[in-house]
């Protein structure tokens, strides 16, 4: 999604709670943020969840995205089980090509 400026895209994931911890968040993240890095004028991907989602937040740290700011949503929370602060993400395109070239045969 293009809903965080100019040269970024943002990734957002749901999994049925059958197929969670089975790394198909990470592989399809990962996959995403390849090619949305190949387009023309992107130089950065984030990821956005909820802090009451370490899962989320998992799979970010798992790519190698640096956690970059905690904010207050100024809605509040939007579901239950929610507490309302944002977690972001990013993952700049050199730092891609960092992690990538750092890591045999991937």
């Amino acid at each position: 999604m293009r809903r965080i400026g100019e040269g970024g895209l943002d990734i957002g994931y749901w999994l049925h709670p059958h197929w969670t911890g089975q790394g198909m968040a990470t592989m399809a993240t990962a996959a995403l943020v390849h090619q949305g890095l190949q387009l023309a004028g992107i130089d950065r991907i984030e990821i956005h969840h909820d802090a009451a989602n370490p899962a989320s937040g998992a799979v970010a740290h798992r790519l190698g995205f640096t956690e970059v700011e905690r904010i207050q949503a100024p809605e509040g929370p939007k579901a239950p089980g929610e507490v309302g602060i944002h977690v972001i993400w990013r993952m700049t395109a050199d730092q891609w090509k960092a992690r990538k070239l750092s890591m045999p045969n991937k």
